[in-house]
């Protein structure tokens, strides 16, 4: 068990990676969701249902994958990963469409940021301390 003093210390290390990955998977995810609903069916009655939908199919396993990896799970990272995988899938398929290529190239960083966040060597740190805690519960 972690005792209080350590519990500060690992807050204060990892806690800003962990809501960096989290937020810009969000950030990613919502932007290139209303870019390629907009794009596809802009004038279609159902637009903000179609958006809401897709938005919370992409959402909902992240907030899921986060909350299984605050909790210790060594699966959780194979939940969140397909968020930014399918955020840059979408923002490189709307390349040639029309819209501003600063906008996608932001979009599509924002995914490889994300990616490289999780990658990082602090983040996969961070979950090995947490399967390492979940055991010694």
């Amino acid at each position: 068990m972690m005792k209080p003093g350590e519990f500060q210390g690992f807050m204060r290390q990892y806690f800003p990676t962990f809501l960096l990955g989290f937020f810009i998977c969000v950030v990613a995810a919502a932007l290139s969701l209303v870019l390629w609903v907009d794009e596809h069916w802009f004038n279609h009655p159902d637009n903000p249902l179609y958006t809401l939908i897709f938005s919370a199919a992409l959402i909902v396993p992240l907030c899921i994958g986060h909350f299984a990896m605050i909790r210790g799970h060594a699966w959780a990272m194979w939940v969140v990963l397909p968020v930014p995988g399918v955020s840059l899938l979408l923002a490189l398929s709307l390349f040639g469409s029309g819209l501003p290529a600063v906008l996608l190239a932001i979009v599509v960083a924002l995914a490889l940021l994300a990616l490289l966040v999780f990658n990082s060597a602090r983040h996969r740190e961070m979950r090995r301390r947490l399967v390492e805690l979940r055991r010694q519960r």
